[in-house]
């Protein structure tokens, strides 16, 4: 028996080393294959990669969707995410210190500004079919709960670029249920859940240890050589004027949005980076949103707290659907920096994870781009077998695929109600403001 059980261990903790080693590799390996993936929290929504979903246990319907998305594609918040590498370039040019692919950077640069010009932060026509898009697929996937003059209430922050994300997924609605019954709000009272600013841990996250750590690591940063003189063609210059480690991540900034602009059908500037130049700066993007936005050691495990109003409404909210004999639909639209600690106070596909030390992200699967995305989203469907059943189910859905919660389950990934309340509410109680 003793044996036997030293084997089971031995063969455990072999697979256990496997699975690490083989997340470590995935993400560059990924990368190879998609480097659009390096765009962080720019990344164009990719949709659902699970096309079947696990059907629900017999007997039981959905009744209740609750939802939380970030709103879709948009430009640049500000003018200077645009400029940035535009003036470098063209500082250099006017000293004759560029190379003919630095000059044509240069001008493609300058294009994207001007394109971009007033339009900081603001929805792109990507943005909104991505919404409409979205909006298909959920009643598509759930008909049920959008039948006849089903309720369907949703909230949005009011920055425009979350209104028209609203509006746009409700147009869609309609499109395939005229009867809907609609309700659309966008006011100052739900920022409380909807955006919540907690200052405490704002200023926690920006602390000397937090800072240091960060400043620490984006000093590993390897610069590239190739890609500096791809674009500059003196180096005594690019040593008296250039911060390379500045300048190459302002250039993946432009880069990585200009998917999402309709621009970006005519310009594409990751051909400028190889898939290790782009990985090397994803990382530091990856480090900085676990640091300011993750369950990070350095912070105390404690900025997804963030988002307990949010949590705490979500489960009001579904324990008052739970009582009411037709359907309904909530939908909530606001921002990444309330999605992506929402996900790690829920701990959702162990995005939960409380590390001390930076270089393990990638090997525990703290991997920002597979959790938000423009558009990225959270939608828990809820089951029942009739009005009438109080043992009611949930699945979880993470950009529209089903993702696991650390909760006991032998119907995986349907979960019982009861039981993330109970553990949910605990979670919540212990925290101490």
């Amino acid at each position: 028996m003793h044996k036997y059980f030293m084997i089971k261990l031995l063969l455990t903790l072999l697979g256990a080393t496997l699975t690490i080693a083989i997340q470590a590799q995935s993400v560059l390996e990924e990368i190879r294959q998609n480097i659009t993936l390096t765009s962080s929290n720019y990344m164009a929504y990719p949709g659902p990669k699970q096309k079947k979903l696990t059907p629900a246990p017999k007997g039981m319907k959905p009744f209740y969707i609750s939802h939380y998305g970030r709103h879709g594609s948009r430009y640049h918040s500000k003018p200077s995410l645009y400029n940035a590498p535009y003036l470098t370039l063209h500082h250099a040019d006017s000293l004759g210190k560029l190379t003919p692919l630095g000059k044509e950077v240069m001008m493609q640069l300058e294009r994207v500004c001007k394109d971009a010009d007033n339009h900081w932060g603001d929805l792109t026509p990507l943005g909104a079919l991505q919404q409409e898009q979205i909006a298909k697929r959920m009643m598509e996937r759930f008909p049920e709960v959008f039948r006849g003059r089903a309720n369907v209430e949703a909230r949005s922050t009011g920055v425009s670029r979350c209104v028209l994300s609203m509006e746009h997924a409700l147009l869609q609605m309609t499109r395939m249920n005229p009867q809907l019954n609609i309700y659309m709000e966008a006011t100052h009272r739900d920022m409380s859940f909807l955006n919540q600013q907690d200052k405490k841990l704002f200023f926690m996250k920006k602390n000397q240890e937090s800072t240091d750590l960060y400043n620490e690591y984006v000093k590993r940063y390897k610069k590239s050589d190739r890609l500096t003189y791809s674009l500059f063609n003196d180096s005594a210059y690019v040593h008296q004027y250039v911060d390379v480690a500045d300048f190459d991540m302002s250039l993946m900034l432009v880069t990585a949005i200009l998917p999402n602009m309709e621009l970006g059908k005519q310009i594409d500037l990751f051909h400028l980076f190889t898939p290790e130049e782009a990985y090397e700066l994803w990382k530091i993007g990856n480090v900085y949103w676990y640091i300011g936005w993750g369950a990070s050691a350095v912070n105390k495990g404690l900025q997804p707290y963030t988002q307990r109003n949010l949590l705490r409404k979500l489960i009001n909210d579904a324990d008052s659907c739970i009582q009411q004999p037709n359907t309904n639909v909530q939908l909530r639209f606001g921002h990444e920096t309330v999605l992506l600690p929402l996900v790690c106070l829920l701990d959702m596909n162990g995005y939960g994870v409380q590390l001390d030390n930076l270089d393990l992200l990638e090997e525990n699967g703290w991997v920002n781009y597979r959790i938000f995305p423009m558009a990225s989203n959270v939608q828990f469907i809820f089951y029942r077998k009739n009005p009438n059943d109080r043992d009611v189910l949930f699945k979880v859905l993470l950009n529209e695929n089903e993702a696991t919660l650390p909760l006991p389950s032998e119907q995986a990934p349907y979960y019982k109600w009861s039981d993330f309340k109970n553990y949910y509410l605990k979670k919540l109680d212990a925290y101490q403001e």
